[in-house]
């Protein structure tokens, strides 16, 4: 390979990583971040991707000054890249629409579509015409894309390493930009400097050079901090935005309205402070239900006020979980200090750590845990509402002790999506705890103990006790406390909670309650389609349709055998898109289960995709070592689909045994080593098919390198984004993370059949490939 290049190709995949996922974390600002805002977001990159490199990689081959072509891709990506920035962070003024406020799911697929389109064309076809101009072994054509995408595997493992533990930390996602935008562009700079071609070269290289210096002065002038704060202002528009920092979590945004601070969290309001009526109702409700709350565990909204609260009451230790430090930090330096002053209170322990691993390790016993996290909008939160989470918090509550949390509810009328949704939460709590009482209004309190008789909806008991210990509370008191616990508000909120047929529990490997979400999301949007489509998803009709599709293709598998067709180069393709799917589906299902497990640890979950990456790039290395020797290509191929099929089924058996295990040796060793080799085993199988499928399908189409290099890589990109957008919203919380798996294997399981199809087909005609 000529070295010029070498550096050209890391840096697709370097660029691309780091671009994803800083496009990813801008995207969740502006939208509403549940499943489907974030599938649509990856099909919109994977489907972008997708035209980029086959619709455009199908010129890749007649271009003749492809170092020329290549240079100029990377100089427009160094523009592009702040720009779509820009763009995403006007989306909202350009729809006219207010921080916060939900977006149907039209246009966010349209608008993440529209501005990733550019970007994503240009990276896509870029892998296309990289494989037309690697000069690696010229007797092993396939071993060019193989070469590309091992190149790209290790630029991805270096950039998605830098920007999740280095580049988040120290930069805004325009100096991040305008990092990528350099390297992009020296590059191109010195691919010309070593061009051959003399008609174009002394041009390409002023004017690179001109954007080098542009780029530099950019920096030296403080551009990329000037349009920091001018885009913050876009996107924020109608608030008096204070301050907007990135943590390796998510983004924090503090904004200002006369006395009033309110935080959000990727774009989501979290609280407002003062805010005294949500503070009150968030600890009163569950502290005047005790009757002697010493130690309490508050997971999530301390500094929104519960701090202050539960203060009042007689508690003598406070455990705060709290998982982003900045958050903290923050509340820290823009709260004033009357309302921050209690963080520094003697009786208050804060942990920065996940609140469900912090349940699942403590020793410690609480006479009341709070979650205040939110309504399960995503597979990550809704950790903290199954059966599972429970029966963990339940071991850590003294007897008599009181779990208590909040959901989006309604005071009057409760649509069907609603009911369904408050109704999963509910059946699962009551499958743990013996008592279940909800206190009911647009935000529903679910108070739960495990010792009969310990709640009441007795207003005038509570009501002592908040004399009894002196509380100054200014909402939660007698006349408020009648109205909400009134007979006919208990009674409609008792008639919501009676059983519903169909409705299922709520458990970590079967996550159905965001689905509920998820319906009850799409049901804001007059006459939706995505509401119609999630509510006609059932558990049948998914295996109706598997079943369909696996028939059809082992159909197509079987008249090719009995018509001697021999190797179909479609069967080829459908098994790299099978793949990628499978690929997807099974990173998406490993890092579920890692958080299921072991909660939601930042670092390790950079590791876990690391792992993949690397599994990638040694399994596409490993296929382009033995091309020369290789001779048996159809073998190899059939064997590494045998081990996509095998895959998925040993995953969920493994995933239950470090489950339900209670050996602090099986914990750290699937923590530190299961967790870590499975992806890579996954990852390693994906990158051995690649370049495999490449040499076989170019055994009778060696001069069209670039455009068969496009057409296998957008096919691999397609199935991603089915495997990202289908996994995400329908299979794991319809099916549970078992039955997905079973998904995955019976797709591989039917391209396997298609291949034995055609392997003997080969047998019995000379034609191996047709």
């Amino acid at each position: 390979m000529k070295k010029k290049i070498l550096f050209a190709l890391v840096l697709i995949g370097f660029t691309a990583i780091i671009a994803q996922v800083i496009f990813m974390r801008e995207f969740l600002v502006v939208f509403y971040g549940n499943e489907i805002t974030i599938g649509f977001i990856f099909a919109g990159w994977f489907i972008a991707g997708f035209f980029g490199s086959w619709f455009l990689g199908r010129f890749s081959d007649k271009i003749k000054p492809k170092v020329t072509v290549f240079s100029l891709c990377q100089s427009a990506l160094s523009i592009l890249l702040p720009l779509s920035i820009l763009a995403i962070r006007s989306t909202k003024s350009f729809l006219n629409l207010r921080p916060g406020e939900l977006i149907p799911a039209a246009p966010v697929f349209l608008s993440s579509f529209i501005i990733l389109l550019p970007v994503c064309l240009l990276l896509g076809f870029m892998f296309s015409l990289g494989s037309s101009v690697c000069d690696i072994k010229p007797g092993i054509i396939a071993a060019k894309i193989g070469t590309v995408y091992f190149l790209e595997a290790i630029g991805s493992i270096i950039g998605g390493f830098l920007v999740s533990f280095i580049l988040i930390r120290l930069l805004n996602p325009f100096q991040i930009m305008g990092i990528l935008g350099l390297l992009n562009i020296l590059s191109a700079l010195f691919l010309q400097v070593f061009s051959e071609s003399r008609k174009t070269k002394p041009v390409l290289i002023t004017v690179f050079a001109a954007l080098f210096i542009g780029g530099l002065l950019v920096w030296l002038f403080n551009g990329w901090g000037y349009l920091q704060q001018k885009s913050l202002k876009i996107q924020w528009r109608g608030y008096e935005l204070l301050a907007s920092r990135n943590s390796i979590y998510g983004n924090i945004a503090v904004t200002k309205s006369a006395s009033q601070r309110s935080f959000f969290y990727d774009g989501v309001h979290l609280y407002t402070v003062p805010d005294r009526l949500s503070s009150e109702e968030a600890v009163h409700f569950a502290l005047l239900e005790h009757p002697d709350p010493q130690k309490l565990l508050l997971i999530g909204g301390g500094v929104g006020g519960l701090l202050e609260e539960a203060l009042k009451h007689p508690i003598r230790k406070l455990d705060y979980v709290e998982l982003d430090p900045m958050i903290i930090r923050m509340a820290k330096i823009y709260l004033p200090k009357e309302e921050s002053v209690f963080l520094k209170d003697r009786r208050v322990e804060i942990k920065n750590l996940d609140g469900r691993l912090f349940i699942k390790r403590t020793a410690n016993k609480y006479d009341c845990i709070i979650v205040h996290l939110g309504d399960p909008y995503t597979a990550q939160m809704n950790r903290y509402y199954t059966v599972e989470f429970f029966r963990e918090a339940k071991k850590a509550l003294n007897e008599g002790g009181i779990l208590s949390f909040a959901l989006s509810s309604s005071e009057s009328y409760m649509s069907p999506q609603l009911k369904e949704f408050l109704q999963s939460i509910y059946s699962s709590l009551k499958t743990v705890f013996l008592d279940v009482k909800v206190i009911p209004g647009e935000i529903a309190y679910f108070l739960a103990s495990d010792k009969p008789g310990e709640l009441t909806y007795d207003y005038a008991i509570l009501e002592k006790k908040s004399r009894e210990r002196s509380i100054d509370i200014k909402y939660v008191r007698e006349y408020y406390l009648f109205y909400k616990l009134s007979p006919r508000n208990l009674s409609l909120s008792e008639s919501y909670f009676k059983p519903v047929r169909g409705v299922k529990a709520n458990y970590d490997f079967q996550p159905v309650s965001y689905y509920y979400d998820m319906v009850f999301w799409a049901a804001h949007f007059r006459d939706s389609l995505l509401k119609k489509i999630l509510e006609a998803a059932t558990e049948s009709r998914i295996w109706k349709i598997l079943f369909g599709i696996c028939g059809s293709l082992l159909l197509y598998g079987l008249a090719g055998f009995i018509k001697r067709k021999g190797l179909r180069k479609e069967t080829l393709l459908v098994s790299v898109m099978a793949t990628g799917f499978s690929q997807m589906v099974i990173q998406i299902v490993i890092l579920l289960s890692f958080q299921i497990i072991y909660g939601y640890v930042f670092y390790k979950l950079g590791l876990i995709l690391t792992a993949f990456m690397t599994g990638l790039s040694l399994g596409s290395l490993y296929a382009i070592r033995i091309m020369p020797k290789l001779k048996k290509d159809l073998r190899l191929l059939i064997g590494t689909q045998l081990a996509i099929c095998i895959f998925p089924i040993t995953l969920p058996i493994i995933l239950h045994r470090l489950l339900n295990s209670s050996s602090t040796a099986v914990s750290w060793s699937g923590s530190n080593i299961l967790f870590l080799l499975l992806p890579l085993i996954s990852g390693f199988i994906g990158g051995i098919q690649f370049p495999l499928v490449n040499k076989m399908y170019l055994a009778d189409e060696k001069n069209k390198i670039g455009r068969v290099a496009g057409l296998s890589y957008g096919i691999d990109l397609f199935g991603s984004c089915l495997g990202a957008l289908l996994t995400a919203i329908f299979l794991i919380p319809i099916l549970g993370i078992p039955k997905t798996c079973q998904v995955a294997a019976a797709i591989n399981f039917t391209i396997l059949a298609l291949l034995i199809f055609g392997a003997a087909s080969c047998k019995r005609s000379p034609a191996v490939i047709k």
